[in-house]
């Protein structure tokens, strides 16, 4: 099938061609008009359901007239339907007779109380060429085409073969030929390394990959970067991050209390394992929805099903368990559909979808193979150094528990007395400043409050303080209890697993409305039957016959959604540009033979992640340039005819994730400490931050040096005070799964950049760095420029730059405060503060340009 190019007519040719028309009928003359003017460029083209009808009726029609709602008798989902009489004894579509469908009359009448949709614009003059064509050539229905099997498509031949690389190139540019679109030349190697570099493992590249002056062949050297980048042990911990977005982690439990989960990080470690050793997609996902069903599953199988353990957790004491775990079935159950079906399943958890041929029940029948599944810590010997952290956290809440029971009988004791002067008498010779010492007073009230007992009226602070007594006792207590149940959450190695109930297994029911205490039929664990039927190794379904469901390689979705995932990464967007929903709403592919192509190859390989990306990476479309510029001053314009690069006539420009924003600064710097995986580190806060969190304050212990350096990934996330970096450059909330994050450009992200502790710390090491160097300032900028763009700066841009460090010299040296506190810790006898200051005020430049955060 091919997409039509709708006929436009002039606007005197369509005048002239209704007037000869008036002596039809009112009902069909403007179909007729519509097919008469689509024909007179030539014979039509061929329409198809699933690209060019589909997306129409699911975007316009189906939410009042699809699988959910059927107005008036009229469902225009399924054939059947569609071409049977309605309610009012109409026919909504007449196939091969446009001018006879009622569903043609209601999208084109003039009246706007009969007009269809009744919200909204009217359908465009192209929507209703495409519909009337289709109807024309007899209305008929496909299945969309994610719920179809991927097919191995042939790669088309195409002109100019000597741009193709791989058969990946063979589709893009048989796509770009037919729009007339020449794609964009070879990116510079320089251009090249550093965006396979961001891409992979997510730092920047080493000065020795610059392009080798000893005519090594660039196509091998190419080869060699890539194959040496998908072998790095940083590689896990840069694609590793991509699935923990969708896996919604977070090291704390989430709502109200917000409590630590002190080893959810042994879950994101076995993620970085698993894509390092690159473990096959189809046990990756196998491991981590039924780990602990295979045979004698072992600790990391167990670890595996720590993805749902990711999900927000009510703690609180007071909250109905049964509607929590309701919640955090729904959120397994979603969680699951997004990241590995690219589906919308959640829509059908309170009715049946109303765009996509799932219903309800079947929502509760997938819901059923998490519903006997139960949360399970196992605790596990540990290291020494883990059996140290936790030790040492244990007798700092030993301390904090004393402190706290110490209090409570001292304000017990004092509310037993009238007043100051009475409990300080009683006290004898006891020391009244001893007992204080564990209030959070100062010393100056506390010498006030042992002065009273021998004054005849106690000072104003002193009685503010006698009658606070209630209400500090009442948070005393408050802070017990949240300190007992903190008491649960201490770091003792273990492993947060998933266990499966053998025995008084739930049943489950569709609940109506979603309301988990309206329990409507009882139904058992199967699949949607839009999809491949499900083989069950029992008389139940359980999580492992789902997983072994979802990468059959009888499953239309699940090799798609992974390849359009890690096309997402590589090239800025999806072949499926909504890589959460593959359903009818969602936008349908770009190049669908390249993405069903990609897909078989994945699946044949072994659902082998690294071949896949390096097939992707050796590819021209690849190594495009990311540069806009028409190809010729006669040609089309592809900005105009693509302007959302769908062709991939371009490579894609955008600025890196948030982790990796603050990962570049740190290498840049020379700061960054690149050990793999353990515990959480807690960097340099803002001041004040850790202050704002909901209700409790977040415990931030300054992590020691080397550890604070540690890549972004591992910065403990809080989820109702995450780290405040991470959230201005776009970082998800982790309270949901998320397919794909925003990617805003915003004052406050350059305020961050400019002013953040560990930004400008960085800034002060790489200015170090070049103060020391011996040579010129010309040669320190190109090596600033080297360091941080993998390039030399240009003439324009070394001039500035020269310019603005003669400017910063001059300054410093006049205000030599200003120069101590600007280097702070990183000056150095060797050179003046002015010095040091100028060249950290350039590499705060440098650092802040928008080319540093940008992947080209």
């Amino acid at each position: 099938m091919v997409r039509i190019t709708p006929w436009k007519s002039t606007e005197s040719e369509h005048f002239a061609m209704l007037q000869s028309l008036l002596h039809a009928s009112a009902r069909t003359v403007f179909c007729i008009a519509i097919l008469t003017a689509a024909s007179i460029s030539g014979e039509a083209q061929e329409v198809s359901f699933a690209q060019d009808v589909q997306p129409i009726l699911a975007k316009r029609c189906f939410a009042c007239h699809g699988p959910a709602e059927q107005q008036a008798g009229v469902a225009l989902h399924v054939r059947e339907a569609a071409i049977a009489m309605s309610e009012n004894d109409r026919q909504p579509i007449v196939p091969e007779h446009p001018e006879a469908s009622e569903l043609l009359r209601r999208i084109t009448t003039a009246d706007s109380a009969d007009r269809m949709p009744p919200e909204g614009p009217a359908l465009s003059h192209d929507e209703i060429v495409i519909l009337t064509r289709w109807i024309e050539q007899g209305a008929v229905y496909e299945k969309h085409w994610a719920f179809v099997a991927p097919v191995r498509r042939t790669p088309p031949e195409v002109r100019n073969s000597e741009r193709v690389r791989n058969p990946i190139d063979q589709f893009v540019i048989a796509r770009l030929q037919q729009a007339g679109i020449e794609p964009s030349r070879e990116a510079s190697p320089e251009k090249l390394i550093r965006r396979v570099y961001l891409d992979l493992i997510g730092l920047l590249p080493p000065e020795s990959e610059m392009p080798r002056p000893d005519g090594e062949d660039w196509n091998i050297a190419w080869e060699r970067i890539v194959d040496t980048l998908l072998a790095s042990e940083h590689f896990g911990e840069r694609w590793g991050r991509h699935w923990l977005s969708l896996a919604r982690y977070a090291d704390t439990f989430g709502y109200e209390r917000d409590d630590v989960r002190p080893n959810a990080w042994r879950y994101r470690d076995w993620v970085i394992r698993s894509f390092n050793q690159n473990q096959p997609y189809d046990q990756f996902v196998t491991e981590q929805l039924a780990g602990d069903l295979l045979d004698t599953p072992s600790r990391d199988q167990q670890i595996a099903t720590g993805l749902h353990r990711m999900n927000i957790k009510n703690n609180e004491s007071g909250i109905n368990k049964e509607d929590y775990r309701n919640r955090e079935i729904v959120d397994r159950v979603n969680t699951t559909s997004t990241a590995l079906l690219g589906l919308t399943i959640g829509c059908a958890q309170c009715h049946s979808h109303k765009y996509d041929p799932i219903s309800q029940t079947e929502y509760y029948q997938f819901y059923a193979f998490f519903n006997n599944a139960s949360e399970l810590d196992v605790e596990i010997e540990g290291t020494p150094a883990e059996k140290a952290r936790y030790d040492q956290a244990k007798a700092a809440y030993d301390a904090h528990a004393k402190r706290l029971e110490n209090r409570r009988k001292t304000i017990e004791a004092m509310l037993k007395h009238e007043s100051p002067q009475d409990w300080l008498l009683s006290l004898g010779d006891s020391s009244p400043t001893t007992l204080l010492d564990d209030f959070e007073i100062d010393a100056d009230l506390k010498s006030a409050i042992a002065a009273s007992g021998t004054s005849p009226s106690a000072p104003d602070q002193v009685l503010q303080f006698w009658n606070s007594l209630n209400a500090q006792l009442d948070d005393t207590r408050k802070d017990m209890r949240q300190l007992s149940e903190e008491h649960r959450h201490l770091p003792k190695p273990g492993l947060m697993t998933l266990t499966e109930a053998t025995q008084d297994r739930r049943a489950t029911h569709v609940l109506v409305r979603g309301d988990f205490k309206q329990h409507g039929d009882e139904v058992a664990a199967d699949t949607p039957a839009v999809l491949n039927p499900l083989n069950r190794r029992g008389e139940v379904g359980d999580r492992l016959d789902l997983a072994h469901w979802i990468v059959s390689h009888d499953n239309p979705l699940t090799a798609r959604v992974a390849v359009n995932q890690i096309w997402q990464h590589l090239f800025g967007q999806g072949l499926v540009a909504t890589p959460d929903d593959f359903g009818t709403q969602g936008q349908p592919p770009s190049h669908l033979e390249l993405l069903d192509w990609l897909a078989v190859e994945f699946m044949e390989s072994g659902w082998d992640r690294k071949k896949l990306m390096r097939t992707i990476l050796l590819s021209a479309t690849y190594r495009q340039d990311s540069v806009y510029k028409k190809n010729s001053v006669d040609g089309p314009d592809p900005a105009v005819i693509d302007p959302e690069n769908r062709l991939l006539w371009r490579q894609a420009r955008f600025r890196v994730e948030a982790e990796i924003v603050r990962d570049l600064f740190l290498d840049a710097g020379g700061l960054l400490h690149r050990a793999i995986g353990g515990p959480t580190i807690f960097p340099e806060l803002p001041s004040g931050v850790s202050d704002l969190g909901y209700k409790y304050t977040t415990h931030w212990m300054l992590s020691d040096k080397p550890s604070r350096y540690r890549r972004g990934m591992y910065i403990h996330f809080k989820r109702t005070n995450p780290y405040p970096s991470l959230i201005a450059f776009d970082g998800p909330e982790s309270n949901l799964c998320q397919a794909m994050r925003n990617n805003s450009n915003t004052p406050l992200q350059a305020l961050t950049a400019l002013n953040d502790p560990v930004f400008v710390e960085c800034a002060q090491a790489l200015g170090r760095r070049l103060a020391l160097m011996t040579e010129s300032d010309e040669i320190r900028i190109r090596r600033a420029f080297q360091v941080c763009f993998n390039r030399l700066p240009r003439p324009y841009e070394e001039q500035v730059l020269l310019a603005s460090l003669r400017d910063e010299r001059e300054s410093f040296a006049k205000t030599a405060g200003e120069a101590i506190a600007f280097v702070g810790d990183y000056g150095d006898n060797s050179v003046p503060m002015h010095e040091m200051a100028a060249w950290i005020s350039v590499s705060r430049t440098v650092l802040n340009l928008d080319e540093f955060i940008t992947r080209e």
